[in-house]
């Protein structure tokens, strides 16, 4: 790359560590463009676009977390459209700042600022060309953000477990990921590298399955609950994640059973023990605590879906 868009979110682009991207950089980053939003709004989508046609650019850094990366993907997606495969070599760096994994993930989210609604696309050409994963990095990184960002690989792992399509390999991975955050994802909010480090490569353990798994109700229901109310994905993932596991039990001993194994506890176990790192966590572990009060508007989201539905109850 010659001629480089830096993307990332206002908070980062206030700290200190952003001249430390530009050193590395080596005078190849163009321009930067450092309105990226949570959850990815189209119009953010569509400026950063605007921001790499006029720098002329030729790849893209994405310094941030999931919205940042997400958005530089979002670009590429937008800059592929209607072009040649040429434009395919686009390269994609990601600088990972907090827990999110979507730098393993080839697929991206953007949500519609009319509607709020979610929707993405994905394709193996999104996949990064190279990702950064260190400490360092992730310093200026709120406790809050990168907690809430540790449920959501939780997130993965548990639901890579419990997916209807598991396969052996990801288990495995998917186990040592639960194993390592069981152990050391409290821990790693002290700012400690070595449990940060761990965590680091546990995200990215937890999202390998990502393009293969087909993603449980915690996921599908957090990717229409955050951007409609406004609440972190992370957030979503720590209230919803007890109450999947707990309620697809029965059908699924097995894999509970794996759950449960891996953060420490008995067969029957892994939504109580998810409950407990919620809240050593300090993250709020119902939809009430996370600041929603209409639980009409929720249901209504979920108008038709049964389990949906039986998960909101458990979560209330």
């Amino acid at each position: 790359m010659e001629r480089a868009l830096l993307l990332t979110g206002k908070s980062l682009s206030q700290g200190s560590l952003l001249s430390s991207v530009r050193e590395a950089g080596g005078g190849r980053i163009a321009a930067e463009f450092a309105e990226v939003a949570a959850h990815n709004p189209t119009s953010t989508v569509a400026a950063a676009h605007g921001a790499f046609v006029a720098a002329n650019a030729d790849a893209i850094v994405a310094f941030g977390g999931g919205s940042v990366v997400d958005c530089a993907k979002a670009v590429k997606h937008t800059s592929m459209a209607g072009t040649d495969d040429s434009s395919r070599g686009i390269p994609l760096v990601d600088l990972a700042t907090t827990l999110s994994g979507a730098e393993f993930a080839c697929s991206f989210g953007q949500t519609d600022d009319e509607t709020l609604v979610k929707l993405g696309a994905r394709a193996l050409n999104l996949t990064a060309n190279a990702i950064f994963l260190d400490p360092f990095l992730t310093t200026e990184t709120p406790d809050w953000l990168w907690a809430a960002t540790g449920m959501r690989a939780v997130d993965h792992a548990v639901e890579t477990i419990l997916a209807p399509n598991a396969i052996p390999y990801l288990d495995a991975l998917a186990s040592s990921a639960l194993d390592v955050f069981s152990k050391k994802l409290t821990l790693s909010l002290t700012g400690d590298e070595e449990p940060r480090m761990v965590c680091l490569q546990a995200a990215w353990m937890a999202h390998t399955g990502s393009y293969f798994i087909q993603w449980g109700l915690s996921h599908q229901m957090g990717r229409q609950l955050g951007p409609r109310f406004a609440i972190p994905h992370g957030f979503t993932s720590a209230i919803l994640l007890p109450s999947v596991v707990e309620m697809e039990r029965p059908t699924k001993i097995e894999q509970e059973a794996c759950v449960a194994r891996n953060l420490n506890t008995g067969s029957g176990g892994a939504a109580n023990a998810l409950r407990r790192l919620v809240r050593d966590l300090g993250l709020p572990s119902t939809l009430r605590e996370a600041g929603i009060t209409d639980r009409d508007a929720v249901e209504a989201l979920f108008a038709g879906n049964q389990p949906a539905l039986a998960v909101i109850d458990r979560s209330w």
